[in-house]
């Protein structure tokens, strides 16, 4: 009778495993037929930032090789939007299905977590699309003279994904620190004295990403990484572990 009811369960684990496997597939092709549906509003939305006026000195021309590059494009486009679309709805279902399995303290750290992932990785990635404006007519500026811009839009749409992938990413900073410091890995006084190093940290970025002599497109990308390092501090100022005083003292 026993031995029954364990098969019983194992069954039932796997048609619950079977059922969400075919909810994540559902929802992902769902939301990248959506992506692809407004493939050419989302090109269009990542082309903008070259057609705007501070390029007009230097106008840029998005060319494609080859009689796929259209097609390929699209498709990339359009599943990646569908994946960047679905994922967070994605995990949740993940979660809907290994959280009865956990404690109510890990489940409490599970919401804080996606919380602030999905809202920083967001906030990133509009503030490195915002970006685009600055940066791009700095990268133009560097044109040779007499040299047309004909620039493949295949690459232009991987340097934006990459960019943006990695602005996301950046935006995690704060996330970085609190988590570092409630694991006693590094102490909060110590990230306090790293501050000189973060601010020049933080512009020597920004130079290689802008490669301007202009002061005030230095700030204004090196701005956002070191209020993002103060955010970490304050953050982890607030969720420190028990002990951190007395590693201080």
């Amino acid at each position: 009778m026993i031995e029954e009811e364990k098969k019983m369960s194992l069954w039932e684990h796997l048609e619950e495993l079977r059922w969400t496997l075919f909810k994540l597939l559902l929802i992902f092709l769902a939301f990248t037929g959506y992506s692809l549906y407004h493939v050419d509003d989302a090109i269009g939305m990542l082309s903008l930032p070259l057609f705007i006026d501070t390029l007009s000195k230097h106008p840029i021309t998005l060319t494609q090789t080859g009689p796929f590059d259209a097609v390929m494009i699209k498709m990339k486009v359009g599943i990646l939007g569908g994946i960047a679309l679905s994922l967070p709805l994605l995990i949740l279902i993940i979660w809907d299905f290994i959280a009865p399995g956990l404690k109510i303290n890990e489940r409490k750290a599970f919401w804080w977590m996606y919380s602030s992932i999905t809202i920083l990785f967001t906030l990133g990635i509009i503030a490195g699309y915002a970006a685009l404006f600055l940066v791009l007519p700095v990268l133009t500026s560097f044109g040779v003279q007499g040299a047309e811009n004909l620039w493949r839009l295949r690459d232009y749409i991987d340097f934006v994904f990459m960019w943006l992938l990695g602005a996301g990413f950046i935006f995690e900073l704060p996330l970085v620190i609190v988590i570092i410091v409630r694991l006693g890995l590094i102490q909060l006084k110590t990230i306090k004295k790293a501050r000189p190093y973060s601010v020049i940290g933080a512009f020597i970025l920004a130079a290689v990403i802008t490669p301007s002599p202009d002061a005030v497109t230095q700030i204004v990308v090196a701005l956002p990484m070191i209020l993002l390092y103060e955010l970490g501090i304050l953050a982890a100022s607030l969720q420190k572990p028990k002990n951190s005083d007395r590693l201080s003292t």
